[in-house]
């Protein structure tokens, strides 16, 4: 698989655009926080894929339009969530801690957004871990791994072979948002689909499950700015 940066001028606009070939049979298009993706089969050439922008052009603009601005560097002050909550970010603290208001950084505060990251995947191994064996032991299914992921694509997966993944990003939002998402992931484990049977268990698990998706909807491109 080879990735490639392009530009096209279209609509008296620059347009970015990164081309990923793969063994897929059409093309696709993506759009997250690093832009415009479009994924090209192997044999269909580059001038394909201006055509399918081009075709797609509003489309396009639209969803780039809606994305987030990309955050800024973190600061003494700064605010950042947690498990939903909003906190107070310190920024060079002699060790890392939480409180109920704050979050206190250990470190150099010119890394803060690094060690931010860290301590975010740190703390989303075991939370997940402990609300996936839990969930997993009241809907009688066991995944074979509870992995991280840093997909801006997606905020979890479940694999045939039965791991599951979880989008560290999560640790910023409400744990029954999490909650859902793990519920979602281990219900692949029983229908690797989106079939109405895949829905009634993730809704005999989490009947409010449509206004947590809605919460992700609404709130995930804040979160996806880290």
């Amino acid at each position: 698989m080879a990735a490639g940066r392009h530009c096209v001028q279209l609509a008296g606009r620059a347009l970015e655009y990164s081309v990923v070939r793969s063994q897929r049979r059409s093309i696709g298009l993506k759009i997250d926080a690093q832009g415009l993706t479009v994924q090209l089969p192997l044999r269909v050439p580059l001038t394909e894929a201006e055509a399918v922008i081009q075709r797609k052009l509003a489309w396009i603009m639209r969803h780039l339009d809606a994305l987030p601005p990309p955050r800024g560097a973190l600061d003494d002050g700064s605010q950042v969530a947690w498990l939903g909550q909003p906190r107070l970010l310190r920024l060079g603290a002699a060790r890392t801690r939480l409180t109920e208001t704050e979050l206190w950084l250990q470190g150099d505060t010119a890394r803060a957004d690094e060690a931010l990251v860290r301590l975010l995947q740190r703390s989303a191994r075991s939370h997940f871990a402990e609300r996936t064996a839990l969930w997993a032991g009241r809907m009688g299914l066991a995944p074979r791994r509870v992995l991280l992921t840093s997909a801006r694509g997606r905020w979890g997966s479940c694999s045939a072979n039965g791991d599951i993944r979880l989008n560290w990003r999560l640790m910023q939002a409400p744990p029954e948002v999490i909650d859902y998402v793990v519920i979602h992931e281990l219900a692949h484990l029983a229908e690797l689909n989106h079939s109405a049977r895949f829905w009634a268990l993730v809704e005999q698990a989490c009947p409010d499950w449509r206004q947590l998706r809605a919460w992700l909807r609404l709130n995930g491109g804040e979160l996806l700015r880290l």
